[in-house]
């Protein structure tokens, strides 16, 4: 597989969630497609993303801050969240573009803690 170095500008507009899917720490992954999820991520030409997500049991994580591209990452540089113990933290994420997909992964992810990953599908809007 050949590596492709995502530019900033193939990022910029709205992305909605349309798949995810969680490992726990145990191994076991589960697909739960984008099933009584919801969520939008914005990336501004200006170096900054905004996220929110909206999940079925009702809860709601969101942020904003700075964000910067690597070869085959994302860092979202978290300025202001809903979840206090995420403001001033750097969030890694693998990423890559799938035409018009964008595939974020975590590890470990926000909520799960060690030894969790997620895969994210957003479809641009």
């Amino acid at each position: 597989m050949q590596t492709h170095i995502m530019e900033q500008e193939q990022l910029i507009g709205t992305w909605r969630l349309v798949d995810f899917s969680y490992t726990d720490a145990s191994g076991h992954t589960s697909h739960q497609g984008a099933d009584g999820k919801d969520g939008l991520i914005i990336y501004s030409a200006d170096g900054y993303v905004a996220v929110a997500t909206h999940r079925k049991d009702g809860s709601l994580l969101s942020y904003f801050g700075r964000f910067e591209v690597g070869r085959d990452q994302l860092v979202h540089h978290v300025e202001m969240s809903s979840d206090d113990a995420l403001v001033g933290t750097a969030q890694h994420r693998a990423a890559r573009l799938e035409g018009a997909r964008l595939v974020l992964s975590a590890s470990p992810t926000i909520i799960g803690g060690p030894g969790t990953s997620a895969d994210l599908t957003w479809q641009r809007v």
